[in-house]
């Protein structure tokens, strides 16, 4: 009984976490019938709704969501999670060195690579709120025209209200957003179903044939006709990044059982419509609609579309995170909505820039027909980066052969290559916005993360062996003096220059002196038992050593509670923390690299130190001056 109803209770909660992955995961790519077929028509190509045209369309929408997001993410790239986070810097962290002494490890081609494409996904993040938002209240067009004069202001509103929304965590968001997609997607299966049976000959789009044709009829120029096909596959990074907060299970149940299904219904129900009536291609998602219920399809259409925006908001956060704890971005406050599931997170810096940013496109382009442009270069690029680093992950750290990495990976980059060709034309009509704001992320996380590392060495070099403090100290540890003084440390086996100071200015030293080191882990969770390590150096001296994977809250409250495990007692109000301030000391150099020294000064006065990330009190805080030139 207890092992049913054991089975009961996991089988309830995936069905939750399902649904709710409905609202959160699929929002964006569940919307797009409504622009994403008619799209394929008015591209560049300009092309005739044919009967070859059609189903050779049909063809590739089909294909392409059982290839990309089918095959690729759910059956292959998410099985490769990194302890059930996914996203292509958690695919990085399975091939970056583990930091040594403090000091992070040099950036390889991949990291530079993978930092590329993070910076993509961040802009697919601006654009995709704006474009969806802009969508949605542009429907009410359809139930009346006046409603023209209002739609930008209805939809900053509508952006204001959903990023205010997004602190009550996604869990939350889910359960609200979950019903309405679930209900969106039965509705556009039942439309599907509607249109098929005005022309039945759709479904013969299944045969990959006639994606042969299509190429065949419009040669080497057909390769633009992928600039539009993306928008089917919009949010598949965002799928994947978005994993941690439900599991890959719950998702691939969500994408089998309704999603995929009624996205297939509806892109032939839309084919066939186009093939009985070639002037329904104005709006082929709409001509399926009855004229009893077009304005309840469009109210939900309406909310949907808001709706989509979730998925790379949620993912955008996540994102941030990993950023974070990798070192590639200065720390920013991070609030963990869910108790349950650990990978619900906010971040109310990024929640508020997206807002602004993307109210700023709402206002500078006014229509999502102008934002359309914009849209897909920045998931192409993406799946691309995410391809090669999948590709490095199987090969270097699960150890697959090379043949068998090569089959999984190549076929997939040169399809994903196929849609960055059929984008770039879209450059100058709005596709500069995700390359300006990838070109952003990689300046501030590259200038980032070489400061780090140049403060790290530069604190490493000023320490002191251990042995030689002792000599120094010789005796004076053994002062029966009360409290605790916690030096906190990026080195693990030196004696920092902040202890050294400290003694040398006061002439006196606690009774228990600590030695913290905080080690950030390449994976995402640390296990309890193997989080800290204690070391007893000398009477009275202790180093202490704590590993936190990168989706995980720094918190000083649970190193103490295992330090105490250990028999070291940490906490209470005689301890005082203590941790260096550097101060960067200009050097003589060029502009690009004095520019570059000026930025990480203005990120580093903005960035949220460590010891507040740890919870430390104010006033249990000493901060001691170390310059660093740079």
């Amino acid at each position: 009984m207890d092992t049913a109803a054991g089975v009961a209770n996991r089988s309830a909660v995936r069905a939750a976490l399902a649904l709710a992955a409905l609202g959160i995961v699929f929002g964006d790519i569940g919307t797009s019938p409504l622009y994403a077929f008619r799209q394929c028509f008015v591209s560049l190509l300009k092309i005739s709704p044919t009967h070859e045209n059609v189903l050779g369309i049909v063809s590739l929408i089909f294909w392409s969501l059982i290839l990309i997001v089918f095959v690729r993410y759910i059956g292959m790239i998410m099985r490769v999670a990194h302890d059930g986070e996914g996203g292509i810097l958690a695919l990085l962290a399975f091939v970056l060195p583990p930091v040594k002494r403090g000091i992070l490890p040099k950036a390889t081609w991949l990291t530079f690579l993978v930092i590329l494409g993070a910076g993509m996904l961040f802009g697919d993040g601006v654009i995709t709120p704006a474009v969806s938002v802009l969508s949605s209240v542009e429907g009410l067009e359809v139930a009346t025209p006046d409603a023209r004069p209002f739609i930008v202001p209805i939809a900053i509103a509508i952006l204001l209200g959903l990023f205010a929304l997004q602190s009550r965590g996604t869990q939350r968001i889910g359960s609200i957003f979950g019903p309405v997609m679930l209900l969106w997607f039965g509705m556009i299966a039942i439309l599907g179903l509607f249109g098929i049976a005005r022309d039945p000959a759709v479904l013969w789009s299944i045969d990959p044939y006639h994606i042969v044709r299509f190429f065949a009829h419009h040669g080497f120029a057909g390769i633009a006709i992928f600039g539009a096909i993306v928008l089917c596959v919009s949010g598949v990074e965002a799928l994947y990044a978005d994993m941690s907060h439900f599991g890959r299970s719950p998702i691939a149940v969500a994408w089998t059982f309704v999603v995929f299904p009624a996205l297939a219904l509806n892109y032939a129900g839309q084919g066939a419509v186009v093939l009985a009536d070639p002037r329904t291609l104005d709006n082929p998602f709409y001509r399926l609609t009855p004229p009893l219920v077009l304005y309840p399809v469009v109210v939900l259409a309406t909310v949907a579309t808001i709706i989509a925006s979730q998925a790379l908001i949620s993912g955008v956060f996540t994102l941030t995170k990993q950023a974070i704890s990798l070192g590639f971005v200065p720390r920013v406050r991070v609030i963990y909505t869910s108790i349950a599931h650990r990978g619900q997170i906010y971040v109310p810096f990024v929640n508020r820039l997206l807002a602004v940013i993307c109210i700023g496109l709402v206002i500078g382009f006014h229509s999502s027909a102008r934002l359309a442009n914009a849209y897909g270069l920045a998931v192409a690029v993406t799946m691309v980066v995410t391809s090669i680093a999948y590709f490095e992950v199987v090969r270097g750290k699960l150890g697959w052969s090379v043949l068998a990495t090569l089959c999984a990976s190549v076929p997939f980059i040169v399809l994903e290559m196929l849609f960055v060709l059929g984008n770039l034309p879209k450059i100058l009509e709005g596709g500069w916005i995700p390359l300006v704001v990838s070109g952003i992320v990689f300046m501030i996380a590259s200038t980032w993360r070489t400061g780090r590392r140049r403060i790290a060495q530069s604190q490493v070099d000023q320490s002191q062996p251990v042995e030689d403090f002792l000599r120094e100290v010789k005796g004076r540890l053994r002062v029966p003096l009360h409290g605790t003084a916690v030096f906190l440390t990026p080195d693990p086996e030196g004696v920092p220059f902040v202890l050294r100071h400290q003694l040398a200015r006061t002439h006196s030293i606690d009774g228990r002196i600590v030695l913290l080191t905080l080690i950030p882990a390449n994976d995402p969770y640390v296990p309890e038992p193997s989080r800290v390590e204690v070391e007893s150096l000398s009477e009275g001296l202790f180093r202490v050593t704590a590993r936190f994977g990168f989706m995980e809250k720094l918190d000083i409250h649970r190193v103490a509670r295992d330090c105490a495990a250990w028999g070291l007692h940490i906490g209470g109000d005689d301890v005082t923390y203590y941790s260096a301030d550097p101060q960067i000391v200009p050097m003589k150099c060029d502009l690009w690299h004095a520019w570059r020294r000026n930025l990480f000064v203005l990120l580093k006065r903005n960035a949220r130190s460590v010891t507040d990330s740890l919870g430390i009190p104010a006033d249990a805080h000493a901060k001691l001056g170390v310059e660093v030139p740079m």
